[in-house]
């Protein structure tokens, strides 16, 4: 192992050596053709900047050509000058000064400029004779003789400037030649350069990138594969740094294979642990817009709601709480990201709408910079159930004491006070005001006697006697009793209409006739009680056959009952009437317990509410 981290050692700086080379050499070579390139531009530049003042000195000679000409011109048409004339003829003497002195601010040789000074004092000459023939300068004899002499020096001075300028045209055709030459030629090797430097430059990289980038696509390719989850894939025939990223990958590749090996053993361990746990278990997004939102729910959170888990992964946990849990669910999840861990009561709703209770134990995790909540739901409805059994047992055990101690310290006096207020009632010397009031106390009485007897019957219910009985029968009878009573012989527009459903023929149920009897008719007055105003009352009877049962409803049109109340209804003691004594209800629900059936209570869809009695046909259903 030593000797090969040697050699690869060795390798790997003759490979930087290369590699510096390499780009040192471009570099210079760039180098040398950019100094080159500024140079012939710099040098270019400048041989067309003097073509350029050569060019601007030969148009001033002609300008000065044509100036001196228009002066001769105006000399010789002169004569008598005026006052306009002698302004106009000024102005062009000006021109001719101005035009002289311009050409010395161009740069010539030695030689040009030795004639040019020489034409200068010609000039000045002439333009100082000239402008004696302005006005007032000379007299009339001698202005002949002033104009032929500025004629002559004029003429000598254009020949003058012609000769120059057609020496100057030469020098200038010549250097001009000489400099198009020289462009033609810095023009073709720049070219060069520009054409065949990145051709060698381009030629020279593709070797040596060729080089570095066929060992680099094998890398890719070896990193592509093992992301496309190939993590057999293993890289050889590399050399160099290449060779030693190589073993680097293959090293890595085997690591990450068996790390994944382990991740997919815990992970495989863990999804078992959280698909076969009893309880539901819900990981909830705990940031962002999507607070709330179910991102993993287990095969108990799915069967318990009746969804399925990917129907739950599109919903948030306030879907499943009922509305007014929902309102409260913000402050639970907040309180949870807060880091507290909350355990808490709630109701949820089921696909079918079914309501039942959980038990929520919730707390916070962190995958990944990413705030979850953790959240574990127990069904608490047989819990609850319980619960409420043992309430109701102890209810009744309470209401066993106090109904037998009612029974002892009550009943016997009351009974005597009963008969002595009878014999009073009876007496004829009575006034009729009083006879009343005895009938009032004797109806109290009875109603106190009743009292007694719902408590010892809801506390100590007689033993059902079970026999097989018709239950329509006795519906039918008991509704025709029933129909005697003040509740339903109302006369008026409050009167109680009573309908029959039954079912023909009923399956024989195990039952004790009296005590269903009883249980028919506190229905069937709790339903009168319910519709003051008057209404219907619909009693009906049905087999279930996949219950194997009888039931009997009592539907009437009634104005319902409170939401909040039909959990209460049975309890003891309980009651909506001014003058109830909470006990009705409770005995019917003992005695129907006592026969193995069952009764429930629900609001109608329209109005009033309805009271199921459900009978198992084979009288074995719940018996106590």
């Amino acid at each position: 192992m030593m000797e090969r981290c040697g050699g690869s050692k060795q390798e790997n700086v003759s490979m930087r050596r290369k590699i510096i080379f390499s780009l040192c050499s471009i570099t210079l070579v760039f180098l040398a053709g950019g100094i080159y390139i500024i140079v012939s531009i710099e040098d270019t530049t400048s041989t067309m900047n003097t073509l350029v003042q050569l060019h601007r000195a030969e148009i001033l000679r002609e300008h000065l050509l044509t100036q001196v000409k228009i002066v001769q011109f105006d000399i010789s048409q002169g004569g008598a000058y005026g006052t306009g004339d002698a302004q106009l003829f000024t102005r062009h003497i000006n021109e001719v000064k101005k035009t002289a002195e311009a050409c010395f601010f161009c740069h010539h040789s030695e030689r040009v400029m030795v004639k040019l000074a020489g034409l200068q004092n010609r000039i000045d000459r002439y333009t100082s004779a000239v402008s004696d023939l302005l006005p007032g300068k000379v007299s009339a004899a001698g202005l002949q003789e002033t104009r032929d002499a500025a004629l002559t020096m004029g003429r000598e001075i254009i020949e003058e400037i012609r000769k120059t300028i057609l020496l100057s045209d030469r020098m200038l055709d010549e250097k001009t030649a000489s400099s198009l030459r020289k462009v033609k030629m810095v023009k073709g090797i720049l070219y060069t350069l520009v054409l065949v430097g990145p051709l060698l430059a381009g030629v020279f990289a593709y070797v040596w990138l060729h080089g570095i980038t066929k060992p680099v696509h094998h890398l890719l390719y070896a990193t592509r594969r093992l992301m496309g989850g190939d993590l057999a894939y293993r890289i050889e025939g590399m050399e160099n740094e290449f060779g030693e990223v190589a073993v680097s990958f293959n090293e890595m590749a085997e690591s990450l294979k068996d790390h994944m090996l382990r991740i997919e053993e815990s992970e495989k361990k863990y999804r078992i642990l959280f698909e076969s746990a009893g309880d539901a278990i819900f990981i909830l997004d705990g940031e962002g817009d999507d607070k709330g939102r179910i991102v993993e729910a287990n095969r108990a959170a799915a069967e318990m709601h009746g969804y399925t888990a990917d129907e739950l992964r599109t919903m948030t946990i306030m879907d499943l709480d009922i509305p007014e849990d929902a309102m409260k669910a913000p402050g639970r999840l907040h309180s949870v990201l807060a880091g507290q861990r909350i355990k808490v009561e709630v109701n949820h709703r089921k696909r079918d709408g079914t309501v039942f209770p959980l038990e929520v134990s919730a707390g916070l995790i962190e995958l990944k910079d990413h705030k979850y909540i953790l959240a574990f739901d127990r069904d608490i409805t047989e819990r609850r159930l319980t619960e409420e059994t043992l309430q109701r047992a102890e209810q009744l055990r309470i209401c066993g004491e106090l109904a037998t101690c009612l029974a002892h310290e009550i009943k016997n006096p009351l009974a005597c006070i009963k008969i002595a207020i009878e014999i009073f009632h009876q007496l004829n010397s009575l006034p009729e005001s009083e006879r009343n009031i005895l009938g009032k106390v004797i109806d109290e009485i009875g109603k106190i006697e009743l009292l007694i007897k719902d408590l010892l019957n809801f506390a100590k219910p007689p033993k059902p006697q079970l026999i097989e009985i018709e239950v329509n029968k006795i519906l039918s009878a008991t509704i025709e009793f029933s129909l005697k009573h003040p509740s339903f012989s109302r006369a008026d527009e409050r009167k109680i209409i009573v309908a029959k459903d039954l079912y023909e023929p009923l399956p024989l149920v195990k039952a004790d006739p009296l005590q269903l009897r009883q249980v028919f008719m506190n229905l069937l007055i709790n339903a009168a009680d319910a519709m003051p105003d008057g209404g219907g009352l619909t009693v009906s009877s049905a087999c279930n056959v996949l219950c194997d049962s009888v039931e009997i409803s009592f539907c009437d049109t009634g104005k319902g009952i409170e939401t909040a109340l039909l959990k209460k209804i049975f309890e003891p003691f309980f009651t909506t009437k001014a003058k109830g004594t909470g006990l009705g209800l409770a005995v019917v629900k003992r005695l129907i317990e006592q026969q193995g059936g069952s009764i429930e209570v629900r609001n109608n869809e329209k109005r009033g509410a309805s009271f199921v009695i459900s009978l198992p046909v084979n009288g074995e259903k719940g018996q106590v």
